[in-house]
């Protein structure tokens, strides 16, 4: 399941494929889908649409009546609460950046996962290069994804663990 920022921001950065790769299919809302897609005519918006165009970006029509009650007691947007209710009743985690959304998905059970996260996953899952995430890291702040620099700096550092962790079962394998 995603909310629509991690879409954006993958599809911005040129890796949105990378979500096809590591999960085989995402799961968005309708209103997602309407906000990643139709409201503008952007490059993301475009790779995007083409993505549920090929059927690994699902939209889901499922309603979610307590969404609006959920999005006004919470101070969320109605698009995050409707992710976090759909993830609740499938069981999935919910790819979601937004630090309100992401306790509030916490509170209902949900496992929250950022696009950070997800490029240290693609990291482990040799997907990216320990160079490359850099380079998303970077390009990610670039257009606007707000990173400060403890987290820019942990993110860098469990990086370079994985990678460390990946050559040492490496070496291991060869001695």
């Amino acid at each position: 399941m995603s909310n629509s920022s991690p879409l954006i921001w993958l599809a911005k950065i040129g890796r949105l494929m990378l979500l096809k790769i590591l999960f085989g299919e995402v799961i968005v809302t309708r209103k997602v889908y309407v906000e990643t897609t139709l409201q503008k005519q952007s490059p993301d918006s475009l790779l995007i649409g083409k993505a549920v165009e090929e059927g690994w970006i699902r939209v889901s029509d499922v309603e979610m009546e307590e969404a609006q009650a959920l999005a006004d007691v919470s101070g969320i947007h109605l698009g995050e609460a409707e992710a976090i209710l759909l993830a609740r009743r499938l069981g999935a985690e919910l790819m979601i950046d937004e630090r309100e959304a992401s306790v509030t998905a916490q509170m209902f059970g949900v496992r929250p996962i950022g696009t950070i996260a997800v490029l240290l996953l693609a990291l482990a899952k040799n997907q990216l290069t320990i160079g490359e995430f850099k380079e998303c890291l970077d390009r990610l702040m670039t257009f606007g994804f707000w990173l400060s620099v403890d987290v820019y700096n942990k993110a860098l550092e469990e990086a370079q663990s994985i990678a460390k962790g990946k050559n040492e079962e490496l070496s291991g394998a060869f001695s």
